[in-house]
């Protein structure tokens, strides 16, 4: 007959229970413990590696379309047309002597800088063909808002680069011009991608033809659908603002404000006036 177990051995086999379960109770709790600082280590390591891409993307240069300086494209007497010069002072063979430099900023959104190029454009450009002028555009977004959330004046500007860096700057006024005669109205949806790829080839814009600037094989048609020079347009209209931008349209002559571009007669006469001094 077995014997059975004094109080004494009960007791002992309950404490030597309970140590067990308070080692497995340790050991549970090392591990978790591992666990959670391992965890926090791995989470404070993946918001260092995204704080640093953040920063890595807010501070790298966007990519720059061939043909644009400083967020602008610059057309000077070639020839028996223009040709892009990234020299604003008009440094060309054919170019007169002391040409001035005419600068426009304009928004495509912009009903003030539709008036302007309607009553100045094919002026300006005539000048820019005689070799009288350099002329520089800046297209900037300073209108994104009154396009119903379609973004029409980044997306009309990046339209504009994508050309230029396509090798087809020669199509770059025309198709300004033709933007500005079928501006959407503030507060509207802004012309869709497709309706600007029409206006360009109807510029005589080719839209299969590949851009220069992005790595892989993409399109003029491809650079407007993914808005490819985005962060340029965001960039260099910051730029302008921060040098003392207030509004477009705004034309300079040799870097000073024209006053007033409404008067034709006063305003080509300034600018004339420019190439004597």
């Amino acid at each position: 007959m077995a014997k059975k177990p004094s109080n004494t051995d009960r007791r002992a086999a309950a404490r030597e229970k309970a140590r067990q379960i308070a080692e497995a109770q340790a050991r549970k709790q090392k591990t978790a413990k591992r666990v959670l600082y391992i965890g926090v280590a791995l989470v404070a390591v993946l918001v260092l590696v995204v704080v640093g891409v953040l920063i890595y993307q807010s501070t790298r240069p966007a990519d720059q379309p061939q043909g644009y300086s400083d967020g602008s494209v610059t057309f000077v007497k070639d020839g028996d047309g223009v040709a892009l010069t990234e020299d604003p002072a008009g440094d060309s063979k054919d170019a007169k002597d002391n040409a001035p430099n005419v600068k426009v900023f304009l928004d495509y959104q912009c009903p003030a800088c539709a008036q302007f190029e309607g009553l100045n454009g094919k002026g300006l450009g005539k000048l820019a063909d005689d070799g009288d002028i350099s002329l520089t555009f800046q297209p900037v977004a300073l209108l994104d808002n009154r396009s119903g959330g379609t973004r029409y004046s980044t997306r009309s500007a990046n339209l504009m680069m994508c050309v230029v860096d396509s090798g087809q700057a020669d199509k770059f006024q025309e198709l300004s011009l033709s933007l500005f005669s079928n501006q959407p109205e503030e507060g509207g949806t802004g012309l869709d991608d497709q309706k600007m790829l029409d206006l360009a080839k109807e510029a005589g814009v080719d839209v299969d033809k590949k851009i220069n600037t992005a790595e892989d094989d993409v399109t003029v048609t491809d650079c407007v659908n993914k808005i490819q020079f985005e962060d340029y347009v965001t960039q260099s209209t910051k730029e302008a603002l921060n040098n003392g931008l207030k509004g477009t349209p705004t034309v300079q002559v040799n870097g000073e404000n024209v006053s007033d571009w409404s008067d034709q007669q006063s305003f080509f006469a300034e600018i004339l006036q420019a190439q004597k001094k």
